[in-house]
């Protein structure tokens, strides 16, 4: 359970620091390849590809300010983790919180909601970034691979040896809104976690 507890709350961070997460913009000449689709644990089907955005949509970036995100948890482990998570909130000083961004989080309605001032330099950081830098507090992990496909963005790593992996695709639906799947396989257990944010106001 202590195990679970710890990569549920990384799992959080990672997928809800995508909120102030931006693309690195594409330019003309070098169009994004496509993304191979994520694979999904048995106990999790894949979600339908998108529509294939405008072009536009390539350069779309997260606008700074006050933001929030909503992450429900399912799946065998769903449960297990959000409470996991409940118990790390009501143990985890209020300078742990800080650094995890879960000093506003609450859980609401079987939900994790959670509040954050997104900074320009926040808003600048992009995916590989943002995963090689939580990736690193989470040994016998291997390297991010990242891939983008227009307003998608899918990441693919896993932990030792392959007894942990996650999928994680990034849909951003426009600079003020964002959604962020992961599907977590562990020794044969799913887990989906979703997380849609937006932007609420000034900080």
């Amino acid at each position: 359970m202590e195990k679970l507890t710890g990569i549920a709350v990384a799992a959080v961070v990672v997928c809800a620091g995508l909120m102030g997460c931006s693309k690195k913009e594409e330019t003309p000449s070098s169009p994004p390849a496509a993304a191979a689709p994520a694979p999904a644990p048995a106990a999790a089907p894949a979600p339908a590809p998108a529509p294939a955005p405008a072009p536009a949509a390539a350069a779309q970036k997260v606008q700074p300010g006050k933001w929030q995100a909503t992450t429900e948890m399912s799946g065998p482990m769903g449960q297990q983790a959000l409470t996991g998570v409940e118990q790390a909130l009501k143990t985890m000083s209020p300078e742990q919180k800080k650094a995890a961004n879960l000093d506003n989080a609450k859980i609401e309605g079987g939900k994790l909601v959670q509040e954050m001032c997104i900074t320009p330099e926040m808003a600048g950081k992009t995916l590989q970034s943002l995963a090689d830098s939580q990736l690193k507090s989470m040994p016998g992990c291997s390297p991010a691979d990242v891939k983008t496909d227009g307003n998608k963005e899918s990441m693919h790593f896993s932990c030792g040896d392959g007894k942990m992996s996650m999928d994680l695709e990034a849909v951003y639906v426009s600079p003020t809104e964002n959604t962020v799947t992961s599907k977590m396989d562990m020794a044969g257990q799913g887990m989906t976690t979703t997380v849609t944010s937006k932007r609420v106001g000034d900080c």
